[in-house]
């Protein structure tokens, strides 16, 4: 692909011929490497020169390079941004969820959860253009990074030993520090939404909820 990375910084003398090849060099390698999830590819983008500085100080503040922070940057638009106000997501500060929700009725957040489990169906086709047990996990832990939430997921894959069918075990741990009332409106709405796709029904899931944290382990 020969598309020029052009900054209004590194082109001001094009007799620099030297520099430009070397900046445009260590710009293009920001955006090369291999990944373990596949193959990677080399490719240049033109960007304005206070975000490449900006970018490259985020990068130093969270210990990583710049590359890392643009595939990152890259991915989250793919995985969330592109579709996430389509599928009815918005950004809410966590204070107001955690206060308004605080005077709500045990039975109404379980109802409110219920409602809005009702409508998941729709956000996880258009954001992951399947509704499967895979692409609603993948959605969820999509939403806990956006979201900068701490968090804990393991995966374990074994046999049953009844059956001999090949199981997988999926345990997760939200830190979201809003509230008991959140951990039980959370946990109402991934229990709806699983029973949705048949899988509550047949397996066994179970929620821990205090809080500041809710967890809970899938088997499927």
């Amino acid at each position: 692909m020969g598309i020029n990375i052009r900054n209004s910084v590194f082109f001001r003398n094009y007799s620099l011929k030297k520099s430009l090849y070397r900046y445009k060099t260590q710009f293009l390698y920001l955006l090369t490497g291999t990944t373990t999830r596949g193959k990677s590819e080399s490719v240049t983008f033109r960007i304005e020169s206070e975000a490449l500085r900006n970018l490259r100080r985020e990068a130093g503040q969270k210990d990583i390079s710049t590359n890392t922070l643009i595939n990152k940057l890259i991915k989250d638009h793919l995985n969330w941004h592109s579709n996430a106000a389509k599928a009815g997501f918005i950004s809410i500060r966590r204070p107001f969820i955690s206060k308004i929700i605080k005077y709500l009725p045990e039975q109404e957040i379980i109802s409110l959860a219920e409602y809005v489990g009702k409508t998941a169906k729709d956000s996880i086709l258009l954001m992951r253009n399947e509704y499967t047990i895979k692409s609603t996990l993948d959605l969820l832990e999509s939403w806990i990074k956006i979201s900068d939430l701490p968090y804990r997921h393991e995966e374990m894959s074994y046999r049953h030993n009844e059956t001999n069918n090949h199981q997988q075990k999926h345990s997760y741990v939200i830190q979201h520090d809003m509230g008991m009332k959140v951990s039980i409106y959370l946990a109402r709405l991934y229990q709806f939404v699983l029973d949705d796709l048949n899988l509550g029904q047949t397996k066994m899931i179970k929620f821990d909820k205090t809080e500041s944290t809710l967890a809970f382990t899938i088997d499927f």
